[in-house]
């Protein structure tokens, strides 16, 4: 099965070509709050490079309103253009390890927090303040965080091959919105 894979959540963006498993293609980019233009040249880059899709796989989030916005937009586009079936899976998943947690800055004082085990959600993503956040910590765990929240983080973007390897977990392209979008309202 031949997968091209998005994932857009977080400041740095990803997208992966496998087929079977096996990576044809991967890139990542700078992905600065959605503004997409190293995303469309990426995704340009390597879907013109591409023989027919099976599926395109699309990180969900949380994450930046706009940029899953625009990579899931992007997805129905592609997918629908290639006569490929679209997918979405929770970009938390976008890690290595089969055990560990992650946070990520929610805004207003908020992080998402969300523990993976064996390759699966616990449950859904929660917002929580950092304190609370770090009370969920597991002694040993490893904690993936999407931005520079804490040192005993490991700061690091989720990662379209990841996802790809986690396939199997897709189901409908819903993004994942913990909150409605921060909004700065004008000083007038």
């Amino acid at each position: 099965m031949t997968i091209l894979t998005i994932e857009c959540s977080s400041s740095t963006g990803s997208i992966a070509l496998t087929r079977d498993g096996e990576i044809l293609r991967h890139t990542t980019f700078e992905n600065p709050r959605g503004r997409g233009n190293a995303f469309i040249r990426a995704l340009q880059e390597i879907s013109n490079s591409t023989g027919p899709l099976d599926l395109v796989l699309v990180g969900t989030g949380p994450g930046s309103y706009n940029s899953l916005r625009s990579s899931l937009a992007t997805a129905w586009g592609l997918a629908r253009a290639r006569g490929a079936r679209l997918m979405g899976l929770c970009s938390l998943l976008g890690y290595k390890p089969q055990d560990y947690d992650v946070i990520g800055d929610a805004r207003a004082n908020q992080w998402f927090f969300a523990q993976i085990r064996s390759g699966h959600l616990v449950s859904s993503p929660s917002l929580l303040t950092p304190q609370e956040a770090t009370a969920h910590f597991t002694p040993g765990v490893p904690v993936f965080s999407t931005s520079p929240l804490l040192h005993e983080a490991c700061c690091l973007a989720p990662d379209a091959i990841d996802l790809a390897q986690r396939a199997s977990q897709a189901g409908t392209p819903e993004p994942i919105y913990l909150k409605p979008p921060h909004i700065t309202k004008p000083a007038c």
